[in-house]
């Protein structure tokens, strides 16, 4: 395969296509091409996310999905329709509010590793952020859908894929930072698993066991990705991720889920927050 498919779907905030896509052109070596799918639930939001591809000569795709169903349901369908034009391609999928903070091969990882992605505690693949190398798996009758194994979130089918021992894998990690409070930090590891903690000390680490070989990092690493939020004026609650590979910052995740409608239909709170994002990636 001579180049990768970055993949992205957007249904709103179009102001981040572009945002996304100077983080590529900064960040990501090795050939790719980099794809829109255009999943808006209006006309007027359609027109506004094939307007900026158009004007960033980047190609857009449109798909339709059934809206007013479960946010999970909506990814994995967006999902499903999106893969239906990448049978043949090794596709790193990133989500629309995700960017590239420091230099990345995709490349050569993606090229050398059939699955590329963040195990959740259920040692499936977290669908925000994944590659597959679609030749090699075609066997599969790809699902995204959540439960198409009971019990898992979208994607779950991927289980079927990351205890497979035919597939090469490369893993990222992934420290989000909810809130802090008088010095004690709230937060996820790889999205599933919560930890509180102080500089000093873990107060709380769920999967104690199956993170265990982090916890001399653990303090310093979410300690570090509290100063950007202090160095940048993040207004609280923070909710951002920051996903490593190989212990280097790559990824930033804005976090516009609509798991947080309450959160992010305020508007004054996006809008700082991206302000603080966008004097970020200056940076980065």
């Amino acid at each position: 395969m001579d180049k990768i498919t970055i993949v992205s779907i957007f249904d709103k905030n179009e102001d981040f296509i572009e945002l996304q896509y100077k983080s590529i052109l900064k960040h990501v070596k090795g050939d790719y091409e980099y794809i829109v799918f255009n999943n808006a639930s209006t006309e007027e939001q359609s027109h506004n996310v094939q307007k900026t591809c158009e004007e960033l000569n980047i190609e857009c795709i449109r798909i339709n999905v059934a809206y007013g169903q479960s946010p999970s349901y909506i990814a994995g369908e967006a999902l499903n329709q999106s893969f239906k034009y990448l049978s043949d391609k090794i596709v790193f999928k990133i989500d629309s509010d995700m960017f590239f903070i420091s230099d990345i091969n995709l490349f050569e990882i993606c090229n050398n590793h059939d699955l590329f992605y963040i195990e959740t505690n259920h040692d499936y693949m977290w669908s925000a952020v994944f590659s597959l190398n679609m030749q090699k798996i075609k066997k599969y009758d790809l699902n995204f859908n959540p439960g198409v194994i009971p019990g898992t979130d979208t994607f779950g089918q991927s289980y079927l894929l990351t205890t497979n021992p035919e597939y090469s894998r490369k893993k990222m990690f992934l420290y989000c930072i909810l809130d802090e409070s008088d010095g004690v930090i709230n937060g996820l590891i790889n999205n599933d698993c919560t930890i509180t903690l102080t500089k000093n000390e873990i107060i709380h680490l769920e999967y104690g066991d199956r993170h265990q070989n982090l916890y001399h990092k653990l303090n310093r690493k979410f300690f570090e990705v509290y100063k950007i939020m202090v160095d940048y004026n993040f207004p609280k609650p923070y909710h951002i991720d920051i996903i490593t590979l190989d212990d280097v910052d790559v990824i930033v995740h804005f976090k516009s889920s609509n798991h947080n409608n309450i959160l992010y239909d305020n508007l004054e709170y996006t809008k700082n927050k991206k302000i603080s994002l966008i004097n970020f990636l200056n940076d980065n």
